[in-house]
């Protein structure tokens, strides 16, 4: 696969191959992610990366699966507490996380250029993270800390670092199940 190539006959959403190195790569990432980071999982990072190398309908179930293997990650084994303000920010991540895929679907609209798009799409995610998570601050309550400029530092800094990654991960994995996904669309003769 060629480095983005998205909007090609090869990319990994139309192949069943690479769809499954790509998933769970992804889920891969979430478990991880969770247990390293907990509350700064790099959930906006995932959903720059979904937004912009698969459809829609497929990205956003990532997604969601995503914010949810977190949230599971965190009440089965991280002993999140078992509180109203916990669950309410629980599922204010998860609306975060899927207005982060929405801002980055965004950017796949403006431009083929495949690193302006990473770029651009990589940033509109974690803005709209941030926010959103900014806004259900307001009625939940949130420390000064928890958007301080250290704070949404560090989180922006595991984000960028997770997305990196799992783009090299991405583009590696392909390499090696390009000659699968040959060897499978290859006519058969007897």
């Amino acid at each position: 696969m060629k480095f983005g190539s998205r909007f090609d006959d090869q990319t990994f959403s139309s192949s069943l191959a690479l769809s499954a190195i790509w998933v769970a790569l992804i889920a891969a990432l979430s478990v991880g992610g969770s247990f390293a980071f907990a509350c700064a999982a790099p959930l906006a990072a995932i959903a720059a990366l979904a937004a912009t190398r698969m459809d829609a309908r497929t990205g956003l179930a990532l997604v969601v699966t995503a914010w949810l293997t977190n949230q599971i990650v965190g009440y089965a084994f991280l002993s999140y507490p078992d509180t109203f303000e916990s669950y309410a920010w629980g599922a204010a991540i998860g609306v975060a996380t899927i207005g982060a895929f929405a801002a980055a679907r965004l950017a796949t609209g403006m431009t083929r250029a495949w690193p302006v798009l990473l770029a651009v799409s990589f940033l509109l995610a974690f803005a709209a993270y941030e926010l959103a998570l900014y806004v259900a601050g307001i009625p939940l309550g949130s420390s000064d800390d928890a958007f301080s400029v250290a704070t949404v530092a560090r989180v922006f800094e595991v984000n960028a670092l997770s997305f990196v990654g799992l783009l090299i991960l991405s583009v590696i994995a392909s390499r090696f199940a390009r000659p699968l996904v040959s060897a499978q669309q290859a006519p058969r003769t007897a």
